[in-house]
């Protein structure tokens, strides 16, 4: 929709007619008002017509309206014309014209000014009307437009390019902060003065409600909060209603990114100052456990070694390396972590057979998986996919891991793989607890455990999934969990792309 602000102001100035359409309406008029006559002297031949004159009212009007007062003065002569030569006896004798003939001018030309006026009046009310309404609807779009961004960060550059848009010149957006007033966004060429100095010229003068050309206040809540520079305006006058509007409009807009900026941050601190919670208490939790074990099995060990047999002095060893392989998984995955957040992963993918994969992460939870009955399918008959194979094998070793933990023992764990839709899927699937709709969606989350996990029955720390999504992400592939339902077990799926080079073979083979 064209803009409507580059507008004259409404009802500022009469709206003018070009010459040559006034000549034409003149003409048009003329010869109507003829052919009326020469038709009311038809009628007044074949009936009795007793005041012929009141006849061609209907004509000067039609001109006035349609035409104008210069079309209907116009047609005023020209219908006193034919009345002369037509019905006046002897035609243009006004010093011997009797009292009709007067009337009759009087009424024409009476009626001629006065219904041009009147029609000139609406004309100019039906345009100032037209004006309004589509300023109206003009604002009420650009309000909208600036009111449906998605990400409050691109709310200025938005405003910029719409208000270059609708007034035709160059626009700056400026807002204050602790530095004083900051450039958020810009549109279009300025001239020769720079618009920052024109922007610092009025916040200086903000106190003092001076007014600095070609710049407006940006206000929310009455207090300013910015300005708006405007560069060389169009060589229409642009209505200073619609354009307070727009600068009202904007401070709002402006307002609002303020405030929704400041809600963002203020969750992504509440949401650090909760994750710093969770990682402290982790810590306490995950490295105090193990840490109490192993130094209760070495003083058991100091103490009262030389006097215990074999079978306790095994058992505590066994303690003693299964609470320190715990410890060096967490602090493993602490470091998974540490290079997660510090975008240190550095993917290679490369044509890969998911036989290996499966068989290593197999051979690294042999210990873990002890207690459980593995279930493995033949993945020989599955094709290469092209993948990073070692962050796609420690996910999967978070992953069984994560199915050991909560799995009961002698339960099922099954490690199986397929081909869907252009790739190949290896997935975990346990016999534990299960998953709840929602926890399926936020098991992946730092720090996340099934609420049947959470009441410190099964240890952990809730970072081996995610670490676990954040690399096989990083290695161009796809983590999903699913479940039939609490006490059903859970299954993870890992979906992986073809090999490039079976993609090609596939591809050649079909040409």
């Amino acid at each position: 929709m064209a803009s409507p602000i580059a507008l004259h102001i409404a009802g500022d100035e009469p709206v003018r007619r070009p010459a040559g359409k006034i000549l034409l309406h003149s003409i048009v008029a003329a010869a109507v008002v003829g052919i009326a006559g020469i038709g009311v002297f038809a009628l007044s031949r074949a009936i009795n017509v007793t005041s012929a004159s009141i006849l061609f009212v209907p004509v000067i009007l039609g001109a006035a309206i349609f035409g104008g007062m210069i079309p209907s003065l116009t047609a005023a002569l020209a219908s006193l014309a034919a009345c002369s030569v037509l019905f006046y006896n002897p035609a243009f004798s006004l010093p011997n014209a009797d009292p009709q003939e007067f009337a009759d001018i009087f009424v024409f030309a009476g009626v001629a000014i006065a219904s041009s006026q009147l029609a000139g009046y609406a004309r100019r009310a039906a345009a100032t009307s037209r004006r309004r309404e589509a300023m109206m609807e003009y604002l009420l779009a650009f309000n909208r437009r600036i009111s449906a961004v998605v990400d409050p960060a691109e709310t200025p550059a938005l405003l910029a390019d719409e208000l270059s848009h609708g007034l035709g010149c160059a626009v700056a957006i400026y807002l204050d902060d602790a530095d004083g007033l900051r450039e958020v966004a810009a549109a279009g060429t300025f001239g020769v003065v720079p618009p920052r100095a024109l922007a610092q010229q009025a916040w200086r003068q903000r106190e003092h409600d001076s007014t600095v050309p070609s710049t407006y206040m940006l206000r929310s809540g009455g207090a300013p909060i910015g300005v708006i520079v405007l560069g060389p305006e169009p060589a229409s006058r642009l209505d200073p209603l619609a354009i307070a509007a727009m600068m009202e409009q904007s401070g709002l807009a402006m307002a609002r990114m303020r405030l929704a900026l400041r809600v963002e941050e203020a969750r992504v601190q509440a949401k650090a100052e909760d994750l710093r919670e969770a990682v402290l208490g982790s810590i306490s939790h995950d490295l105090h456990t193990p840490l109490a074990s192993i130094l209760g099995s070495v003083t058991t060990l100091e103490k009262f070694g030389p006097i215990c047999d074999d079978a306790t002095r095994t058992e505590l060893q066994s303690t003693i390396r299964e609470e320190a392989e715990r410890l060096e998984r967490y602090i493993r995955r602490m470091l998974d972590l540490t290079r997660i957040r510090a975008g240190r992963l550095m993917p290679q993918p490369e044509p890969v057979d998911v036989a290996d994969i499966a068989n290593a992460a197999l051979r690294q939870t042999q210990k873990v998986l002890a207690r459980h009955r593995i279930e493995s399918d033949d993945f020989l008959d599955l094709p290469m996919v092209q993948t990073d194979p070692v962050l796609i094998e420690q996910a999967l070793v978070n992953i069984l891991e994560n199915a050991a933990k909560y799995s009961p023992p002698g339960s099922a764990i099954a490690l199986r793989g397929r081909v869907e839709a252009g790739r190949v899927v290896l997935g975990v699937h346990d016999s534990g607890i299960g998953l709840e709709k929602s926890d399926a969606e936020q098991i992946f989350a730092p720090f996340y455990r099934a609420a049947d996990a959470s009441s410190g029955q099964v240890a952990g720390n809730g970072l081996g999934l995610m670490v676990s999504k954040a690399f096989v992400e990083a290695a161009g592939c796809e983590i999903w969990a699913d479940s039939r339902g609490p006490g059903q077990g859970a299954a993870f799926h890992i979906g992986m792309p073809l090999a490039k080079t079976l993609q090609v073979a596939d591809e050649g083979e079909a040409a």
